[in-house]
């Protein structure tokens, strides 16, 4: 039986997605770290998503509910008959990382947070070299150096002022280091300041949490990178002004 889609407006943005940003969302969501199709995965299956014939708009919805019932216990799931909510997802995955949350905070604006969070892990995995080039290329005061350099940089994520540049070089390295490719500089839309560089120590960082025992449960893996590509294609949105 096919998952059904949960009414979610955290969620229709993808009807307006990239189609080679929710390519990559649907290799999340079906193909395990070794490349192989997930045994608990059942999009690919999909009538609809079978008919959409990779123009994967067709079948935003039969992805999301896929991602809906990952983030959600299998048993719960079969009792209410769908999976939860987007934000729900996106608030797991921040608990099992440690963000800071609140719950006056907007979708938007934890997702931010959470950028900030794995932008600060992989900022130690970096040399001071891509260090100075990240400031340089970002514009941050020259002046600043270490721990005081850190801080502007997660500021400005978590203020949206960067929030865009940082969320698809996170989904780009993430899609390096999982898949083994990225997508194209047309589903960038529009060229930025930080793309294609990078990537190495982030996607590495990234990883390192999908290893982590205590965290790196099989949902885990699947929602960590599916949150990164939707934070990204939100980015992507509120640069077109779908908001």
């Amino acid at each position: 039986m096919a998952n059904k889609y949960r009414e979610d407006k955290d969620l229709e943005i993808l009807r307006y997605a990239d189609n080679e940003m929710l390519k990559f969302l649907v290799a999340y969501l079906t193909k395990d770290e070794n490349g192989n199709i997930r045994l608990t995965e059942e999009l690919l299956d999909n009538e609809n998503f079978k008919k959409s014939n990779g123009d994967f708009k067709q079948a935003w919805k039969e992805i999301a509910a896929e991602l809906q019932y990952f983030g959600g216990d299998t048993f719960v799931n079969l009792f209410r008959g769908s999976g939860i909510l987007y934000r729900e997802i996106l608030i797991d995955v921040c608990k099992k990382i440690n963000v800071e949350l609140n719950d006056s905070q907007t979708t938007i604006n934890i997702e931010q947070n959470l950028l900030s969070k794995l932008f600060e892990k992989a900022w130690s995995e970096m040399s001071q070299q891509e260090k100075d080039d990240i400031k340089n290329r970002l514009g941050i005061d020259p002046t600043l150096t270490g721990g005081a350099l850190l801080a502007s940089i997660l500021a400005s994520i978590s203020s949206g002022i960067i929030s865009r540049e940082i969320s698809l070089l996170l989904a780009r390295a993430v899609a390096q280091a999982l898949i083994g490719t990225s997508f194209s500089t047309a589903a960038e839309i529009g060229a930025t300041r930080l793309l294609g560089i990078f990537t190495g120590p982030i996607g590495w960082a990234i990883v390192g949490l999908l290893t982590i025992p205590a965290i790196s449960g099989p949902a885990f893996r699947v929602t960590l990178p599916c949150v990164i590509q939707i934070s990204a294609i939100r980015q992507q949105m509120l640069e077109k002004d779908y908001f």
